[in-house]
């Protein structure tokens, strides 16, 4: 059996099914570049004695996934993903391939970033738009800012995270994606647009701070991971929601109830 764990952002976020999940596995790998996870050391001192591997991206991509779907077919292989399993992950490759092969496949969903950055904002996800990684790539830029228009001209949020490479031991912040996204926005696109800068959601020093998009390049934040919203259409609740969990600053506040 092939098993794909969420085990969420620290720790103490393993459920009770990814605990049997892994204690039910004969090989345990451990994806140490889709996120950060706070508290990796202590997952593995969990996992025991089991063989354990750490995979990089390329032991879980391309000839990689025919590996692993290979020793599946003979024993319980666990992938352990921060996170989410085959929540903004390329995970799915591999499922799709064990399905193929006829491997029986089991996901045990993890709590994610996607969730936590609406449930700890207090925006609408009923509201979320086409979500987007914004990467070190330049060319990346572009198109992260049509995918805005395109949400925002239908009152839509978008949640943008951003780049991880891990094996390079980069992180991007919300203050270079709010540099990159600005620098391109010839159109403005950004300029009276509100946004909520997140840090290390699910972290004891988690942060959220709203303000105008250009100005949340200004504010310190705690390390990494960093994930940005460009907010579209905003309802009453979600204003006050704003001000009231991630600081929205008072004018600004007022401003935006005098339009609603």
């Amino acid at each position: 059996m092939l098993l794909l764990v969420g085990i969420g952002m620290k720790y103490e976020d393993l459920t009770l099914q990814a605990i049997q999940a892994i204690e039910s596995a004969d090989l345990v790998i451990v994806d140490t570049y889709t996120s950060i996870h706070g508290d990796i050391d202590r997952v593995i001192e969990l996992i025991g004695r089991k063989e354990v591997r750490l995979a990089k991206r390329s032991d879980l991509e391309g000839v990689g996934i025919e590996r692993i779907v290979e020793e599946a077919a003979r024993r319980n292989v666990a992938i352990l993903v921060p996170g989410d399993p085959l929540i903004a992950t390329t995970h799915e490759a591999i499922r799709v391939e064990a399905a193929k092969r006829g491997v029986k496949v089991k996901v045990v969903n993890g709590l994610t970033v996607v969730a936590l950055a609406f449930s700890r904002s207090g925006l609408h996800f009923y509201k979320l738009g086409r979500t987007v990684t914004l990467t070190y790539d330049p060319s990346s830029v572009d198109y992260v800012l049509r995918v805005i228009q395109d949400n925002t001209s239908r009152g839509l949020h978008t949640l943008i995270l951003l780049d991880l490479r891990t094996e390079e031991s980069r992180a991007m912040t919300v203050q270079e994606a709010v540099s990159m996204l600005l620098e391109a926005d010839k159109q403005g696109l950004l300029a009276e647009r509100v946004g909520v800068g997140l840090a290390r959601l699910g972290f004891s020093d988690e942060y959220m701070v709203a303000d105008l998009v250009p100005n949340l390049g200004g504010y310190k934040y705690p390390g990494p991971p960093h994930s940005l919203i460009v907010t579209g259409d905003l309802h009453f609740m979600e204003v006050e929601s704003l001000r009231y969990n991630c600081g929205l600053p008072e004018k600004l506040y007022e401003r935006l109830v005098k339009r609603l």
